[in-house]
């Protein structure tokens, strides 16, 4: 099995605009942004685009598995998977993705948006383990390798 390579992902948070249902914000999220959002990142080459919705029924959930953590109360989640900064940028500066951000400001509250840049290790994919060797270790790159990040020249173009 090949070392498997560096992945990173962005991911961020947001949530709904005082007086937007979930309803109403999952049907524009989804249906509307979601879709043209990944027309768009694969014309880019991202490697993988989700939305993860954290709705009051699944939050009821996770407070009734009594976990002990502090259940996150924000509306969304995207992650983007990508291998070169380069393609974020240049996503950035997109016309259409630049006016799907602006279409999304009656539903998102970008002033309490969060994200997280991070890379990816993935050791059970499809219910299956993977980037495990036979003797058990971790097939992942040192940290040393996956830490080895430059940081990008290019900021992003303001896109809402």
């Amino acid at each position: 099995m090949a070392k498997p390579e560096r992945v990173l992902r962005i991911s961020g948070t947001y949530y709904r605009k005082a007086g937007i249902s979930e309803k109403e914000f999952h049907d524009f999220l989804s249906y509307r942004h979601g879709v043209e959002s990944a027309k768009i990142h694969e014309k880019y080459g991202i490697l993988k685009y989700d939305m993860a919705f954290n709705t009051t029924s699944t939050r009821a959930l996770a407070t009734s598995m009594k976990l002990p953590y502090k259940i996150n109360d924000h509306d969304l989640q995207i992650e983007y998977y990508f291998k070169d900064v380069s393609a974020l940028i240049a996503i950035s500066a997109d016309e259409g993705f630049k006016a799907l951000h602006v279409e999304c400001e009656p539903y998102v509250d970008l002033a309490t948006t969060t994200v997280t840049v991070s890379w990816v290790e993935v050791y059970l994919e499809n219910g299956k383990l993977v980037n495990i060797d036979s003797e058990g270790r971790s097939m992942q790159p040192s940290f040393e390798e996956l830490s080895d990040i430059k940081v990008s020249d290019d900021p992003v173009s303001k896109y809402y």
